[in-house]
Order: structure tokens, then C-alpha cells, then sequence
């Protein structure tokens, strides 16, 4: 940036030198064609008057010109400041509009017609959904700029700001979690006090979790400010349209309007776009529809043959040959091995790194309850559990003493 700017005072001085030139051979040219060669006291003097007349016009046309070239200078040295790609860091926020930010320096917001809109950005936090409005930090407080325009809705005035979803936003308004709309009016008051560390205040399907005044129970409000569900669980989690509930003894998944689709059972619950996937507390997979409907009560992922090792032993020999393909020696190893043969039984998989004892045609014995499973006879099972602890099973899932 300095070595462009050298440059370019280089430039000005040479353009300045040769323009003034200019305005002089001109000049004299221009008393030239008026007639004024003469030397007299009176042509002397009319020549100091018409060339004093025409520099001055040449003067403020040079001035306008300079001012001008200038102009443009500072604009070329700003548009470098502000666009330079391998310089800044750029998020998308609509066609219209881009934000730029450098590590260690204040971000920008920018248009596609070259308009700096917003600078001295810290951060920004883009919305949920279909809403518009971005939050931004200016380092001290927070504030709201459409992402379409790029141009500032809310000014930064609130300690701390949530994102905007379902046309709301949560703000801290004198240390009280407050709603606004996109104006920045107040439209939800619930009366929560706002608690460092907190997460949340964001609105999906309508609903928003809160938490108490200890930040150890949850539960949600509507877009009128009404509690819906008392703040008694351990966590709520929105999943889709769904919302998984946690109430210390299992997790419950529930709908939209809050109407129970999975009851309260002890496991891991996630939703996809066409079901609903349990893993229970023993390993087991369920399936359910969405609307909570048992589709298989278990799924396994995996199923293997089991192999064990027998007293019959295998003597390998090593064999070399010459090059023409005659036996040139032929050496038995020393240490022989022993013959592996197929077990009774199969091992399954069930959830991830968890299997279990079945029969060959697809009995299941044990529930998927080790995290290895080892034949050690035709119909004997070493079985470990995640602490490495074994029991020994048969084929039908007794402990063998």
C-alpha cells in the first residue's frame, strides 16, 4: 500500500510540472493570436492583465482537476482497503450484499454497487429461517442490519443479542431477556433474568426454550409470551418439527402442538426426514414412524461368522525352486500352526461397537450387551464387556463356571 501510494504522488508531481508547462506556452500563444507584440509600456501592461486573467481560469480549471484526481485516488486506495479477496475473509449474505472481515481487524459490510454501509463489525450471527435481520457486535454492543440491503435496522444498544427466527429475536435489556420484532419493539416480556452462559432464546416451529432462575431446568414459551411447558426438564432439544424432551429417567419426543409421539423411555433419540431412530439404554435398535408408530423393535447392523482355534496343528513348509522351475529345497517351519474351525454360533452387531450371541439361522440369544465377542470352542463364548471384564457362555447364553 505505501509503495503504491509513492507511486502515485510520483505521478501527480510529473502530471503538475507538465501541466504548467502547458498553461504557459499557451498563454503565450493566446497573446500571440490577440496581436500583443508590442513592447511599450501600455502592451506590456495589457500582456500582465490578459495573462493574469487567462491563469487564473487555468488555476481553477487545474484546481477542479486536481480535486478530481484526488477523488479518485482516496476512492482507488479505499476500494483496495475494502476489497482486496486475498485479504479479507467474505460471508455471503444475499446478491446484494457481502460481509468482509480480516483476523485482527474490524469487518465491513459492502453492496454490490460498491457501498460500504456498516463498518467496525466484530462479529456477526445470521438468521434462522426465512428472517432477514443479522445481528452484529460493534465490540461494545449488539444491533440488527438487513442482509439484503446491508443498511443498519437496530442500532447496536443491547449488551447481548440472540439471532433473529420466526420474526423474533431475544435481547438483553437491562440485564432481562426481552423479544422484539424487526422494528426493535418489545413484543415478549416473559420476565427472565438474564444468566451468563445461557443458550437459546431462539424460536423454532413458534417455540422457544427457557430455562429457571438456577439455569437447571428447561421449558417453552409461545410467540405470545405463554409458558407452555412448565421449566421442570433437563434439557429440550429441537429436531425438525419434533422436540426431544429430557426428564432426568429418559428422553420423549413431541410434536409441534406438543403432543406426545415417542413416550419417556431411557435411550438416544434422533429424527429423520422419514423416521424416528431409538437406540436404548441396552444397545438395541428401534424404529418408529413419525407419528409413533413401532416399525421394528430391533435392528441389527452387522452379522459375522466366529471362528476357534482346535489342537490339530498345521506344519508349514517353505519351499524354493531353481530357474527351471525345479524343487531346490523345501524347509518345515519350526513353529506350526494351529487349525481354526467355524464356531456354532454367529456374532451380531447391534448399535455401533455392540454385539451379542446368535444362532446360526438368525436366533438371537443374548442381547447385544459385549463389546467383543470371541469363540473359544466349537460352542464356547468369551464375552467382554466395555471394562474388559469376561464371562464365558455357551451356545444358549449360560455363564459356564
Amino acid at each position: 500500500m505505501k509503495t503504491k501510494i509513492t507511486s502515485m504522488k510520483r505521478a501527480f508531481i510529473l502530471f503538475w510540472h507538465g501541466l504548467t508547462a502547458l498553461l504557459v506556452g499557451i498563454a503565450n500563444w493566446f497573446t500571440v493570436i490577440l496581436g500583443m507584440r508590442d513592447d511599450s509600456k501600455y502592451g506590456k501592461f495589457l500582456r500582465r492583465v490578459v495573462g493574469s486573467c487567462f491563469a487564473f481560469i487555468m488555476i481553477v480549471f487545474v484546481a477542479a482537476a486536481g480535486s478530481a484526481l484526488c477523488e479518485a485516488v482516496y476512492d482507488a486506495l479505499e476500494i483496495d482497503k475494502y476489497l482486496d479477496d486475498s485479504y479479507y475473509d467474505q460471508q455471503y449474505l444475499s446478491r446484494n450484499a457481502m460481509f468482509y472481515i480480516k483476523y485482527g481487524e474490524d469487518g465491513f459490510v459492502k453492496t454490490v454497487d460498491g457501498e460500504t454501509t456498516i463498518t467496525g463489525i466484530k462479529w456477526i450471527a445470521k438468521p434462522l429461517g426465512m428472517d432477514s435481520l443479522v445481528c452484529y457486535s460493534d465490540g461494545e454492543k449488539r444491533g440488527y442490519f438487513n442482509k439484503f440491503t446491508g443498511q443498519p435496522v437496530i442500532k447496536p444498544q443491547y449488551d447481548h443479542a440472540w439471532v433473529f427466527s420466526d420474526g423474533l429475536a431475544a435481547v438483553d435489556d437491562d440485564g432481562w431477556i426481552k423479544f422484539i420484532d424487526a422494528t426493535g419493539k418489545v413484543v415478549i416480556d416473559p420476565k427472565i433474568p438474564y444468566i451468563p452462559d445461557c443458550e437459546g432464546y431462539v424460536f423454532h416451529n413458534n417455540l422457544c426454550v427457557i430455562s429457571n432462575d438456577r439455569l437447571d431446568r428447561f421449558g417453552m414459551i409461545d410467540k405470545h409470551g405463554k409458558l407452555v411447558l412448565k421449566p421442570e426438564y433437563f434439557s429440550i432439544f429441537p429436531s425438525g418439527k419434533y422436540w426431544i424432551v429430557d426428564n432426568g429417567d429418559g428422553k420423549c419426543v413431541l410434536d409441534s402442538a406438543l403432543n406426545t409421539v415417542i413416550p419417556f423411555l431411557k435411550g438416544y433419540i434422533w429424527v429423520n426426514d422419514d423416521y424416528i431412530s431409538v437406540t436404548l439404554d441396552n444397545h438395541i435398535i428401534q424404529r418408529y414412524s413419525l407419528s409413533g408408530k413401532l416399525i421394528n423393535d430391533f435392528y441389527v447392523n452387522d452379522v459375522s461368522y466366529l471362528t476357534y482355534e482346535t489342537n490339530d496343528l498345521r506344519y508349514i513348509t517353505s519351499k524354493t525352486y531353481n530357474d527351471d522351475g525345479t524343487l531346490a529345497s523345501e524347509t518345515e517351519e519350526t513353529d506350526p500352526q494351529p487349525v481354526e474351525r467355524m464356531a456354532k454360533c454367529k456374532r451380531y452387531e447391534a448399535e455401533g461397537g455392540w454385539y451379542g450371541l446368535m444362532t446360526a439361522d438368525g436366533k438371537v440369544i443374548t442381547p447385544p450387551s459385549y463389546c467383543d465377542i470371541k469363540a473359544i470352542g466349537y460352542d464356547t463364548y468369551l464375552c467382554k464387556d466395555n471394562n474388559e471384564d469376561g464371562v464365558i457362555l455357551n451356545g444358549k447364553g449360560e455363564k459356564i463356571r
